[in-house]
């Protein structure tokens, strides 16, 4: 029996086939399984920020909306205990009152009480006329006086009963601050004026020998807050709503009370059990709350009723006596549902492909015969780097033909691969013995990207061989400091460069060492600049962007090129960052990634909160200034702490203090072009700043170009 007989044979066009079959379909696999997955983990992600974003701002709008009433109620406190307001200073408390309330539009009421039962309150009624209510029970004439004036402050009724139907000495706000003796927040109770839930910033009054002699209370309409909850959009169905930290809810969209209907639904309202309480008792937001009590975890994910929830809290202000937390709860699925409806057009799209290309494997294997032994033989020899004699398929199959030229050019490519590729790609897959193939992973690297600012104009003035011979030393002294720096250059991109640290090799000093690059890059086109004018050339003014971040790097192209590159959002927020320092009139911008990671003994001044063309997500841009050894070092210091401070005022909402910061900078940088531009948009901003209610303005700067 020959040898031959011993083994069962495959035709090749089946081998090739199901071979090629199988590979694809794991590919494909592997991709649509990569892909989910990723998309899941960056939408997960950008909830995350997403979450942090809307809490922070509803904190902002919150506490600006309450703390008034604590400046407010701390300046009554004073002039009450100094004797500048009294029981006797009618015209003045009305006064005063009224204009407080003027001021503060949140505010319902605002009065006072002592220990002999005298009160004194101004509060705005459903016709946004201001009524003073006056109880007396140690004067001669003791009773009730109601002044009632209209938005003019005109008079329109003055009526005096001897009826006295109000205790101050009972209510809520009165009884903890005698309790406390300390300011206080009360907790959700039924407001004796305005008819609905509120609470109430009390102040305790003392005289001279600290003896407790009666309180002041500003009243907040719980329903104002609630409205403001319920108008916030989280995701398709997610609530925002307010606990404190014995996880009783303060605040809820639920609990929004019709004006229409109040005066029929109020004792609904109020009762200890009332449908609205007892519906949130089993809700996901009161399951999120009791863990949040009693883990004290401010971010979890939790299961009610089969579903899996997102839940965030952040405390609001360490001045509530009852710690009040701001809740978000998020069903995973608004975040996620989009993902998998994604997910199921890819497989079937997958689907479809795989079997177009199994299509086109069996016709493809057909036209396959004996001169492929010969070509795998040449292909083992250019495996093992041996470029040497030329490769002479004969083959009446187009495509083995075409493939014996293919292999030929391919050799030549290859004799000079490392002039075309970075030289480390190449060693590395020399050491390694792997086979270039197309694949990626993500890791986090640091991408640089450089320009020659108006390099347009500069090629059609220039001489064509001298441009070449000056880009040529340009690209010279930018790739030796990018190389000393351990850096890789991916490519040139007409007269830009892309580089990036962190692969093939790992680097954990990648962002500080390209920010060093970065500034020898300067210093070195600033030397060559002056040489090229000296010549009477133009100079080549190069502008910078860095970031780090996750990117996917590898082999990409097609099955006959590849490129090891980087590609993802971080290098396209790379790209945009090098264009930005036209905005700013600067050379070289850092994102915040990069900043964290460079070092200390970098100096960066913070530039603005930018989302640039083509990317929802906003960045706190940097610009580089240089070490703490560089000339100047401490000025520049100083710029970066003045600008920090000036964009905290500026995102606070204090425009005046934020221009009166910028223009310092501009005492000492007089064509700073950041600082101009910001003077402007306060400015604006203070002549027509946007409604504390609305939840649009976030201080980003959206770039609508590249």
């Amino acid at each position: 029996m020959s040898i031959e007989s011993k083994f069962r044979t495959y035709g090749l066009q089946v081998v090739v086939f199901l071979s090629f079959l199988a590979l694809f379909s794991l590919i494909i696999s592997g991709i649509v399984f990569y892909g989910y997955q990723s998309n899941l983990d960056i939408m997960l992600q950008s909830s995350d920020e997403l979450l942090y974003q809307i809490s922070e701002t509803i904190t902002r709008q919150i506490d600006s909306h309450l703390e008034p009433a604590n400046k407010n109620g701390f300046v009554v406190k004073r002039l009450i205990e100094n004797n500048v307001i009294s029981s006797t200073t009618l015209s003045f408390n009305e006064s005063f009152f009224i204009e407080a309330l003027e001021a503060n539009p949140q505010f319902q009421s605002i009065y006072f009480g002592d220990e002999n039962g005298d009160y004194f309150m101004t509060y705005r009624d459903e016709k946004e006329y201001f009524v003073t209510k006056i109880i007396s029970r140690t004067s001669l004439s003791s009773g009730t006086r109601l002044i009632i004036r209209d938005a003019e402050n005109n008079i329109i009724s003055d009526t005096t009963s001897a009826d006295i139907n109000y205790d101050p000495r009972n209510r809520p706000w009165y009884l903890s601050t005698k309790n406390t003796n300390k300011a206080v927040w009360t907790k959700e109770y039924f407001l004796f004026t305005a008819k609905e839930p509120g609470v109430t910033c009390a102040q305790p009054i003392f005289d001279k020998n600290q003896n407790y002699i009666g309180a002041v209370g500003i009243d907040f309409k719980l329903n104002e807050i609630n409205s403001f909850l319920k108008s916030i959009k989280i995701g398709e169905t997610g609530t925002a709503f307010i606990c404190d930290s014995q996880g009783d809810i303060i605040a809820h969209p639920a609990k929004v009370i019709n004006k229409k209907l109040k005066s029929r639904n109020i004792g609904i309202i109020t009762q200890p059990h009332s449908p609205i309480d007892d519906a949130l008792k089993t809700s996901p937001e009161r399951y999120a709350i009791d863990d949040f009590v009693k883990n004290n975890k401010y971010k979890f994910n939790f299961v009610y009723n089969s579903q899996q929830y997102i839940a965030s809290f952040k405390s609001l202000s360490d001045k509530f006596d009852e710690r009040w937390n701001l809740g978000i709860i998020v069903p995973e699925d608004d975040f996620i549902g989009p993902i998998a409806r994604i997910h199921e057009t890819t497989l079937l799209f997958s689907f479809w492909l795989l079997i177009i290309a199994g299509f086109l494997t069996a016709t493809l294997a057909k036209g396959i015969t004996e001169p492929i032994h010969r070509a795998i033989q040449e292909a083992d020899r250019i495996q093992n780097l041996d470029f040497n004699g030329e490769i002479d398929l004969k083959s009446p199959i187009a495509e083995i033909q075409d493939m014996s030229n293919t292999m030929n050019s391919m050799k030549k490519a290859l004799n000079a691969f490392v002039k075309y590729v970075p030289s480390e790609i190449v060693k590395k897959l020399v050491v390694d013995k792997n086979d270039a193939k197309l694949e990626a992973k993500s890791q986090k690297i640091t991408i640089m990207f450089t320009d020659i600012s108006s390099f347009s104009s500069i090629s059609e003035e220039e001489d064509p061989n001298e441009l070449v011979a000056q880009l040529s030393e340009y690209f010279d002294s930018i790739a030796t400091i990018i190389h000393k720096h351990n850096g890789t250059i991916d490519k040139y991109i007409g007269d830009s460069v892309m580089a990036f640290w962190g692969a093939p090799q790992a680097n954990e000093q990648q962002a500080r060492e390209a920010c060093l690059a970065a500034l020898e890059i300067e210093k070195a086109v600033e030397k060559l600049n002056a040489k090229w004018l000296s010549q009477g050339k133009k100079a080549f003014i190069t502008r910078i962007g860095i970031n780090t971040g996750l990117s996917l790097v590898g082999n990409f192209g097609s099955t006959e090129r590849f490129n090891y590159t980087a590609i993802g959002d971080s290098v396209n927020l790379a790209n945009r960052l090098e264009g930005l320092n036209k905005v700013y009139d600067s050379k070289i911008i850092v994102s915040e990634s990069t900043e964290k990671e460079a070092g200390e003994d970098l100096i960066f001044r913070v530039l603005d909160i930018v989302a640039v063309k083509g990317r929802q997500q906003s960045v706190t841009v940097y610009q580089l200034l240089g070490t703490v050894e560089t000339p100047r070092s401490r000025a520049l210091v100083k710029l970066s702490a003045i600008s920090e401070r000036a964009l905290v005022h500026y995102l606070s909402y204090e425009w005046e203090e934020a221009e009166a910061k910028y223009k310092m900078i501009l005492e000492h940088y007089p064509k700073d072009t950041t600082a101009m531009m910001f003077i402007d948009r306060c400015k604006k901003l203070r002549e027509n700043p946007p409604n504390n209610s609305d939840n649009k303005w976030d201080g980003v700067y959206r770039l609508t170009q590249k």
